[in-house]
């Protein structure tokens, strides 16, 4: 079945990407797809709430891709549109903060200088950190530049204007909770946000109905919760922006991404005493909180599957999964007998709602046949979230490669469904996913990340 980004766009030819779309990709980065109808579906909702925050949103998509290319970036993350999710993000705070306008000299050339400050700050952050930048340098951009308001005469900050509703209204702060993830408070303009996310990934776009549905659950029972603050959406869509990118960074749990919206929603007044703007600091703390915990999972509390008390229970899940015929048995990793998967296809797909996997890097999963830890030799299905990829390596053995579900791409192409392919020792690439995948990955040796 065709995606109806397929419909409405072209082919890919050879991985190669017109910079129109990338542009639009940068757009659906506001809630991590990479996906370019979804895109045009964001940038309508900020059109309805704002004409010229649209101006400064289509300007900061242009300017945050050349941006990146000057630093030297032509690989598989450029094609994504994750640059420009920061970019994007500061060219819509301003309209929203400050008095702008067409005419207004000034604001125009503070959104370019926050434009190419944020290309420069994420390409140093992507450097350095050691876990996802997120929203982290427009953080960072604009609370500086919201200090400097007593020393700027041009940066005049909008006064947040007194509403008569005094009371609750649930849908209302639904839907201005998704318009606000993209700095729209406006119902249509959270209706589009909705569909957009629908097109790209449709459990991107429950997790964040629900997210958007939590979080204002949890500020409506905060006593001192503001009831037009919470109607205006300003409580909910750190909920929205939490849920989605904790399900695409922390391993696409879905139970994790609910959480999320929870913690997120408690950290706005936390983080309010502090004398900033929340912003979206609170998703971006939320996600970082859930990946250390998760680190600390795997490291400290990996209980191996023989000391598990739940082991015998599990035995019929582990027979469904592997093979109907053979019951897969591994001890430290090692393969201890035959694995049969009488249908390959049809284990992928279950493996996506039933399968035990493992965080293996932000945005991807793995869940392991076999690791033989002498030799590296290993079996293991990846499942990649939309936009997400692996760093750069380099392979020390064969590597073989079977596209079950979705497309995977890397430096020399695309590989859509049912695509077989076998890289040679010494092959360096750092394979990402468009609109996500699963894949099977046959290891005659480790790789070496570079």
């Amino acid at each position: 079945m065709r995606k109806p980004v397929d419909i409405i766009f072209p082919p890919l030819k050879n991985g190669k990407i017109s910079y129109f779309r990338l542009a639009l990709r940068s757009i659906s980065q506001l809630s991590f797809q990479a996906n370019e109808l979804t895109g045009l579906f964001f940038l309508a909702a900020v059109l309805i709430a704002s004409p010229i925050s649209c101006a400064y949103l289509t300007v900061a998509a242009l300017l945050a891709t050349v941006g990146r290319m000057l630093l030297g970036e032509r690989g598989p993350i450029l094609t994504t549109g994750l640059p420009g999710l920061n970019p994007c993000l500061i060219a819509l705070s301003l309209p929203a903060f400050f008095q702008t306008g067409w005419s207004n000299v000034s604001m125009w050339f503070v959104l370019i200088s926050c434009i190419a400050i944020a290309v420069v700050l994420v390409w140093l952050c992507v450097k350095v950190l050691p876990f996802p930048t997120l929203a982290l340098p427009f953080l960072i951009i604009f609370w500086v530049l919201y200090a400097l308001i007593p020393e700027l005469d041009f940066l005049r900050p909008i006064a947040l204007s007194a509403d008569s509703k005094k009371n609750f209204h649930p849908v209302a702060a639904v839907m201005f909770s998704l318009g606000q993830a993209i700095f729209s408070p406006n119902i249509w303009s959270g209706m589009l946000f909705l569909i957009g996310l629908l097109l790209s990934n449709w459990r991107h776009a429950l997790i964040a109905f629900l997210g958007a549905v939590i979080s204002n659950i949890v500020s409506y029972y905060y006593r001192n919760a503001d009831p037009m603050s919470v109607n205006l959406g300003l409580y909910g869509f750190n909920g929205v922006l939490a849920a989605v990118s904790v399900f695409v960074f922390c391993g696409g749990k879905f139970r994790l991404s609910l959480f999320g919206a929870v913690i997120s929603t408690m950290l706005i007044p936390v983080i309010a005493k502090f004398g900033v703007q929340t912003l979206s600091s609170p998703f971006v703390f939320t996600t970082w909180l859930i990946l250390g915990l998760g680190w600390v999972e795997t490291n400290w509390f990996n209980i191996h599957p023989n000391d598990s008390p739940t082991t015998k229970s599990n035995d019929k899940l582990k027979t469904d999964l592997v093979s109907k015929d053979k019951l897969l048995e591994i001890s430290g990793g090692k393969l201890m007998s035959s694995i049969v998967i009488s249908n390959l296809i049809e284990h992928a797909k279950n493996l996506r709602t039933n399968g035990d996997w493992k965080p293996f890097h932000p945005g991807v999963t793995a869940h392991w046949l076999y690791n033989e830890p002498e030799s590296n030799a290993e079996a293991v299905f990846l499942l990649y979230e939309a936009g997400a990829r692996v760093p750069l390596h380099e392979h020390l053995g064969y590597e073989h490669m079977y596209v079950l579900d979705g497309d995977q791409s890397d430096e020399n192409g695309s590989y859509p469904a049912g695509s077989f392919v076998i890289h040679p020792p010494g092959t360096k690439h750092s394979p990402y996913s468009v609109s996500g995948c699963v894949a099977l990955l046959i290891y005659e040796k480790g790789v070496r990340f570079i």
